[in-house]
């Protein structure tokens, strides 16, 4: 017996022996491994099919951020990645439908602080970058016309911005630091305050510079929508043209846009057939007759 266990002990002995050299080898992966990693995101493809446009993500250990330029590499494969931004915050990139621009968000520094996103234009045959926007909040999301004549995106605008009037301001009033929470979504992933409900995404459209010889050389954005509520999600009609295509706004007392799932049954099926009427409308040609634009 005591033969068997000594033989027992030694055969473990001589497993952990050889199992070491190989343990050593590898490791658990440590917090600290996330400075090393690198993303790619939002690859495009040209409209030639030659190229890929990506997002590549790294982080700079030193200044604790991630820092994101956009590369280019061709679609066969065999070369590898060249980088085409010189920006440390350049995403979103979006080919012009002839392939010969490359529109894309970047958020420049300023003082020392990232300033609101805008949307630029990189000619792929050389030059420099020049930025199309420089609203005070920001543009985001670009999208092309199919003619590349315009170039659509978001942009946070509040009630007050809509409103607003060629009459001198008055004297900014002293706005509280308290918080009344009012929404069953008040925060959100990534954003270190409070959801902000006094600004919302709307879309606007600005004119390409050199698309249109008569129109002026900084064009002026176009409001094309606005609202207390935010839109998203842009997509050109095929033919680049613009119809005028009434919403539907769907509330109900005592219910929020966050709640709708949960809200009571004959308002969440009163809210599905004004989903089904209105794309039945606008987006089949059908006529519903159980639709009616308010």
């Amino acid at each position: 017996m005591m033969r068997r266990a000594s033989l027992t002990v030694l055969a473990c002995a001589l497993v952990s022996m050889v199992a070491v050299p190989y343990g050593q080898a590898k490791r658990f992966i440590t917090e600290k491994d996330l400075f090393a990693f690198t993303w790619i995101a939002d690859p495009q493809i040209s409209p030639d099919g030659s190229t890929v446009a990506f997002v590549r993500v790294t982080v700079n250990e030193k200044e604790n951020r991630y820092e994101m330029s956009i590369f280019t590499v061709p679609a066969a494969g065999g070369d590898a990645p060249r980088r085409l931004t010189s920006g440390i915050r350049d995403t979103t990139p979006r080919w012009a439908p002839d392939g010969t621009r490359l529109a894309f968000v970047r958020s420049v520094e300023k003082d020392g602080k990232a300033q609101p996103d805008q949307v630029y234009l990189l000619p792929m045959d050389g030059g420099e970058a020049r930025a199309i926007t420089d609203g005070t909040s920001g543009a985001s999301d670009p999208v092309w016309s199919p003619d590349g004549a315009r170039i659509a995106f978001t942009s946070a605008t509040s009630v007050a911005d809509v409103r607003k009037s060629d009459d001198q301001k008055p004297a900014a009033e002293h706005k509280s630091d308290v918080q009344v929470v009012t929404r069953a979504v008040y925060r959100e992933n990534g954003n270190a305050g409070y959801v902000d409900t006094e600004h919302h995404a709307h879309i606007f459209t600005v004119q390409v510079p050199g698309s249109d010889p008569s129109a002026p050389k900084t064009p002026q954005p176009i409001q094309i929508t606005d609202g207390e509520f935010n839109e998203g999600g842009l997509q050109w009609a095929p033919d680049g043209s613009t119809r005028k295509i009434p919403t539907v706004m769907v509330r109900f007392p005592r219910e929020t846009h966050e709640l709708s799932r949960s809200g009571e049954p004959w308002h969440r099926i009163e809210r599905l057939q004004h989903i089904v009427g209105w794309m039945d409308q606008w987006l089949m040609g059908k006529k519903n007759p159980g639709y009616a634009t308010p």
